[in-house]
């Protein structure tokens, strides 16, 4: 039962941690109205575009699950990943006989952890320009 209600009070944290769009786009009201016209489209809708900096794809996007670096001879790029939790269910089941007393018994469970991760996101930034140089999509 503490099992459940931990899984429970994380759930309602990551929820409420979680910034959607729009508040994104509140926070950073003065800079979004610089923005044009298909880059304010692209960003209300949650997506970018090769050539945004990183507050235009923070405001898309939100913050990346992790951030990487990469050094190549053509410079060092960072690269932004954007990851998902997936639940990881498994269902087991028992059947247990006593021969003393003569008993039976039977029972399946269900049991999940939010253990696994899946990319969704990747994007690169070239250092020399600090814009979006690529991006991928994995869902």
């Amino acid at each position: 039962m503490k099992i459940f209600q931990l899984l429970c009070v994380l759930s309602i944290l990551l929820i409420c941690g979680c910034s959607t769009t729009s508040q994104r786009i509140d926070a950073s009201g003065a800079q979004f109205n610089r923005y044009s016209a298909a880059e304010k489209r692209l960003i209300r809708s949650g997506q970018i575009a090769v050539g945004f900096d990183e507050d235009q794809v923070r405001m898309a996007l939100g913050d990346p699950s992790h951030i990487k670096s990469d050094t190549l001879s053509s410079g060092t790029r960072y690269i932004w990943e954007y990851h998902e939790l997936k639940p990881d269910y498994n269902i087991f089941n028992s059947i247990g006989i006593s021969t003393r007393g003569g008993g039976v018994g039977a029972g399946i469970g269900i049991g999940g952890t939010p253990t696994r991760s899946k990319l969704t996101k990747r994007i690169v930034f070239e250092r020399s320009n600090q814009t979006v140089s690529e991006f991928q999509s994995f869902e």
